[in-house]
């Protein structure tokens, strides 16, 4: 079954993307908990990861407001028309998750 996201045998789990075409409405923000909820309570996932664009600063903070660390910055990973763009790592850890849960 495909959830949008992917796991790896060491237990990291990467959701790959997030799109919510009504904004300001929170409703990525409660898909993204019931995500973390769903992945921390109903697998093994040690580590739940993503990657977000640099100067997508709206996404971040929400994920932040999440759980999750900024991990690092793959610079100018992507390439565009007009150039390159970077993309930041983003993770939350099983053991942040425990202190966390609001659902």
């Amino acid at each position: 079954m495909y959830y949008g996201v992917y796991t790896y045998p060491n237990l990291t789990l990467c959701i790959k993307r997030i799109v919510i075409q009504a904004k300001g409405r929170g409703y990525g923000t409660m898909a993204l908990k019931l995500l973390i909820h769903w992945a921390f309570n109903h697998t093994d996932t040690h580590r739940l990861w993503l990657d977000v664009k640099d100067y997508n600063v709206r996404a971040q903070h929400i994920y932040e407001a999440a759980g999750f660390k900024k991990e690092g910055t793959l610079r100018e990973c992507i390439r565009t028309e007009g150039g390159f763009e970077s993309l930041t790592i983003m993770s939350i850890l099983r053991e942040e998750y425990k202190g966390n849960d609001s659902l």
